[in-house]
């Protein structure tokens, strides 16, 4: 017997060692079984050329040198960027007592376009439903395989789980003058997404997985450009539902929609950093050595989102346009937010005066109205981060959800609201982020995790599994879930016990709407 063949009988045995096999693009990738757990996982399959040299800035091209064997143990690298994730989880770490040593440093390199794979069944018959998950990070940090986004306890509910990487920042979001690829000129990081998906489409049966049935999820940018994507023809057919975990805002507003000009006109501020200029100044920048472009790049432009831009490509116009026009892709989706996206990032110290300045300075909310709404909220740090999610995240998502449920009836939303039990919890609250240990069943040993958050995770991932197998979250032994849509505009709240509830903020995402509309 096959050395495959025999990979393929230890699905669902505990005690198999025999390494498992796949042959794919050429290529035969060895893995390993996940701990006692049957599910195997391949980490590091390329799905492009390494974007090194004349490809730095340009869209992902097909891989050319193969192996015969490829040893698919081990994560790839991670794209080039600051360690300003990195630094994020040691402090986390650190606030739930831990030393923030149990990260280690980042090996980062150019040479990152890989996706791992997590598969409970390798038969290429087994048809299970595909789930793509895209990392956040702003598009200018964040990883394929952060600590929380290990896809073996999805891949244990009967899902092919896979992550993607993706170019980040100056590497992925950047354009030039001289720049003149038809299939290409900006958005790179995007482009690299949809070649992973293509990847996927193409060889994913060899995994166990089903090409018809496959749903991206994604939170913070990651769901910005999910967004991106489902507003995008260059993406159509390439996946079938989508998650998106808070992030909706920066697909609403038009500051947050850049333009060809915009990222060509930053890429020449860049090559002038290093007195490039003329004729060859892309070929030199090109040159450039990846440390040092990020570098000075970085101190250059510090504060820069990297949004998707309106480049006329993968991009033709904004997305909160197109969502407005109707054009967004009509398949199914769950979208939400945090309670407290922004809690623990806003001063301990501020004031009333500051509530103030957040609803002025606002995109949609600077209105009295919206003022009034905050007098009774006595914690002015509550104050702030309910007029920021709601500006950013909530209300963008309930206007997406409710526009797009009233043409299709297919947009389920959620409001996660779980605090972490002890002192930690409460200095973090429901956090940008809090709900993904639930979401992969990942809960960091450090963190504060109870029998509650057990049940909670164990419930959540029943929903997203489930959405990924029926389109629907709905199942057996759950609570109802009911569409996004008019009069009652329900959300699936999970706190301790999940249940339906009247979407919150109804106040402000009022506002929120009538800003939007023009009212």
């Amino acid at each position: 017997m096959c050395r495959l063949a025999l990979a393929l009988l230890c699905v669902g045995v505990t005690a198999c060692n025999i390494q498992p096999e796949v042959e794919v693009n050429g290529e035969v990738l060895h893995g390993e079984y996940f701990a006692d757990t049957g599910v195997a996982v391949f980490r590091s399959i390329p799905f492009a050329e390494p974007p090194l040299g004349h490809l730095r800035w340009r869209p992902p091209q097909p891989l050319g040198m193969k192996l015969a064997y490829r040893e698919a143990t081990a994560f790839a690298p991670v794209c080039m960027q600051s360690p300003r994730i990195l630094e994020w989880y040691r402090d986390m770490a650190e606030i739930f007592g831990s030393s923030p040593d149990v990260f280690e440093d980042l090996v980062t390199s150019e040479d990152c376009l890989y996706l791992n794979i997590w598969s409970p069944d390798l038969h290429e018959d087994a048809a299970l439903p595909v789930m793509v998950y895209i990392h956040g990070g702003s598009n200018k940090s964040g990883w394929s395989y952060e600590p929380n986004y290990h896809g073996h306890a999805l891949a244990k509910r009967g899902v092919v789980l896979v992550s993607i990487a993706y170019r980040l920042g100056v590497f992925g979001f950047l354009s030039h003058p001289d720049l003149d690829d038809d299939n290409g000129i900006a958005n790179f990081g995007l482009w690299d997404q949809v070649t992973a998906l293509k990847w996927i489409q193409e060889y994913i049966r060899q995994f166990g997985g089903d090409p018809e049935r496959v749903t991206v999820f994604g939170e913070s940018s990651g769901a910005q450009d999910i967004l991106t994507l489902m507003a995008s023809d260059k993406a159509a057919g390439l996946f079938h539902g989508a998650i998106l975990q808070s992030n909706a805002g920066f697909g609403i507003s038009n500051r947050n929609s850049p333009t060809l000009d915009d990222e060509r006109q930053r890429g020449v501020q860049t090559a002038e950093i290093f007195g490039f200029d003329g004729a060859d100044a892309l070929q030199k920048l090109r040159s450039v050595p990846a440390q040092d472009l990020l570098n000075a790049y970085e101190e250059r432009f510090p504060e820069y989102y990297h949004s998707p831009a309106v480049d006329g490509q993968f991009l033709k116009k904004p997305v909160w346009q197109i969502i407005k026009d109707g054009e967004l892709s009509g398949i199914p989706f769950i979208i939400g937010s945090n309670a407290d996206e922004w809690y623990d990032s806003t001063p301990k110290d501020v004031d009333e005066d500051d509530v103030v300045q957040a609803v002025a300075s606002s995109d949609h909310l600077n209105t009295p109205e919206a003022l009034a709404a905050m007098q009774s909220e006595t914690d002015h740090r509550k104050a702030i981060d309910r007029i920021l999610t709601a500006d950013g995240i909530l209300c963008p998502s309930q206007y997406l959800a409710a526009t797009q449920s009233a043409s299709n009836d297919n947009a389920w939303m959620y409001y996660f609201a779980r605090i972490r039990d002890g002192g930690a919890g409460a200095q973090v609250r429901a956090y940008h982020g809090a709900e993904l240990p639930y979401v992969f069943g990942t809960h960091d040993p450090w963190m504060t995790t109870t029998a509650v958050d057990w049940r909670l995770s164990d419930q959540m991932i029943a929903y997203w599994t489930q959405f990924a197998t029926m389109r629907d979250p709905n199942a057996d032994g759950l609570p109802d879930w009911p569409f996004f849509d008019a009069p009652n505009y329900l959300v699936m709240e999970f706190t301790n016990i999940p249940s339906p509830t009247a979407a919150p903020e109804r106040i402000l995402c009022r506002v929120f709407r009538e800003s939007i509309d023009g009212h």
